[in-house]
């Protein structure tokens, strides 16, 4: 009893001097409720090293008052070190919408919506150039500062579903539609720059929808035709649209952008 009494305790405690920690701190620090539960143990610990230093001989009032501010001051140090930590080593967490959210919020820098990835809404069959143009999507976010691709939303945020995509697989699952998006764009775009790339599934309005996170490259991605000649065309995620850059554009773009 005593040592579940002790764990809830501390467990409290961990929660509310982290979050007192990411209050006091400046920005943004994208951390978990887990992640900040435990930072607020790690400096509670250490504040009470402090307390315990700079309290010892006082009243037992003024004693607790200098362990809670002691608390309050290692939650911080050990919040901005693991800050510091995840900065160095180019950690990066954002926390994610859901697809709901994002569809309502309408294309952005950072958002895009497609109705198909493959199937021709007009001639009622698969069209290489929409394939392509999911590929310049891509690499335009890649090139910029990442984003989300939701394949099945028209450009109005209303979900279309997947259905017509789907049918163009031998098997019409999620799993064939995204073994064949991931192929595609390494075809297109090369494989290292389809690591940085994750898709997902989600319901919207009772039809799934693909929810493809791309995560920013660090260096020039650079899109390709399947077929035919290398092209090595550059495109960039520029307001709510992609761009391709000429080649004196593209050298200006990579010095500012990657230095």
């Amino acid at each position: 009893m005593q040592i579940a009494f002790l764990f809830f305790a501390v467990l409290a405690a961990g929660t509310v001097f982290g979050w007192l920690a990411r209050l006091i701190l400046p920005g943004r620090q994208p951390l978990s409720w887990a992640e900040t539960t435990i930072v607020g143990i790690a400096g509670s610990g250490l504040g009470a090293l402090i307390g315990n230093w700079v309290g010892v001989g006082r009243e037992i009032f003024e004693f607790g008052i200098w362990a809670v501010v002691g608390s309050i001051l290692g939650s911080v140090v050990v919040l901005a070190l693991v800050l510091v930590v995840m900065d160095r080593l180019g950690i990066r967490k954002p926390k994610r919408r859901g697809s709901p959210q994002i569809a309502a919020g309408g294309e952005t820098d950072r958002v895009e919506f497609k109705q198909t990835a493959r199937w021709n809404t007009h001639t009622r069959q698969r069209d290489e150039k929409l394939e392509m143009v999911i590929s310049k999507t891509v690499a335009g976010f890649l090139n910029a500062d990442g984003g989300t691709l939701l394949i099945g939303v028209d450009d109005e945020g209303e979900p279309t579903g997947l259905e017509n995509d789907l049918s163009l697989g031998k098997v019409a699952d999620h799993d064939r539609f995204q073994l064949w998006l991931i192929d595609h764009l390494q075809r297109t775009l090369g494989k290292t720059a389809a690591t940085r790339v994750t898709v997902l599934f989600e319901p919207i309005a009772g039809v799934d929808v693909c929810r493809v996170e791309i995560e920013a490259s660090d260096r020039p991605v650079f899109l390709d035709t399947p077929k035919g000649p290398r092209t090595a065309d550059f495109y960039v995620r520029i307001g709510n649209s992609t761009r391709r850059l000429l080649a004196d554009e593209l050298l200006r773009y990579r010095e500012t952008h990657w230095g």
